[in-house]
This record gives structure tokens, sequence and C-alpha cells, in this order.
């Protein structure tokens, strides 16, 4: 397995761990402590995990004397990144025109919206560009090793 695909299963367990504590707080702040569901939103507050991407160039630092990519391997890596940011973009766009329909071109968007914009868009291409990665090694290691 190599460093690319070790960052995407890293990017993945991260992203997949955050959604699931959220979730988590989210129902156990709604239906057992019995808070409106705005104020069960705070649950959110577990995607505080997603701060450990940052640590990924300190885990997966750059072996000295051992090439890091091939041709195959960065032709990979761009095409995740193009098809992460090509679906991003379509989404971005759709969410920024919804209010304009929906609240008219006289309304008013929260700052709350805007946040969760920007939130979705990363989420978005961190998982695309992760499962786009492994999808094309085929979800395994290098030429089909574990």
């Amino acid at each position: 397995m190599n460093k690319a695909q070790k960052i995407a299963w890293f990017n993945l367990i991260v992203l997949s761990t955050a959604l699931c504590l959220s979730a988590i707080a989210i129902g156990v702040l709604y239906f057992i402590v019995g808070l409106p569901m705005r104020g069960a939103l705070g649950g959110f507050g577990f995607m505080g995990v997603l701060g450990l991407l940052g640590l990924t160039p300190i885990l997966f630092r750059k072996d000295k004397g051992k090439v890091q990519y091939d041709e195959r391997d960065l032709t990979i890596c761009r095409k995740a990144a193009v098809v992460a940011y090509a679906i991003f973009w379509v989404l971005f766009v759709a969410a920024a025109m919804v209010p304009f329909f929906v609240l008219g071109p006289d309304g008013i968007v929260s700052v709350t919206y805007l946040c969760a914009m920007v939130l979705g868009g990363f989420l978005t291409v961190t998982l695309l560009q992760s499962i786009v990665t492994l999808k094309e090694y085929g979800w395994r290691g290098k030429d089909g090793e574990k």
C-alpha cells in the first residue's frame, strides 16, 4: 500500500468517525435529552475530530531514498482531484443558487448556511478524493496486494 492509499484510508476513517460521533450526539441531544433540533445540532461539534486530518503530513512523511510516486500514482492522484473538485463545484453552485430560488432575490441568507456550505464542500472534496483514489487502486495495495 503506497502513501496515497494510506492517506485516503486515514481520511475515510477520520471522516466516518466524525460523522458518526456527530450523528450520535445529535440523536442523543434530540431524542434522549429533549433539546429542540436547533440546540441538538450543537452535536456537530464532534466535527472537530476532522482536525486530525491536519496530522496527515506528520503521520505520512516522505521516506528518504524511496520513490514516493511514479507516473501511474500521479495520474491517479490527479484524476481523483479532478473528479472531487468537479463534483464539488456543481454542488457548490447548486447550494449557492438554492436560496435565490427559495427565498427570492430579496431574501437573506444566514451565516450558518454559509458555514455549512464551506463544511459541506470540505467534506465533499475529501471524501470523493479518497474514494476515487482507493477505487483507482482497486481498494487494495499496489498491484493487487493487501
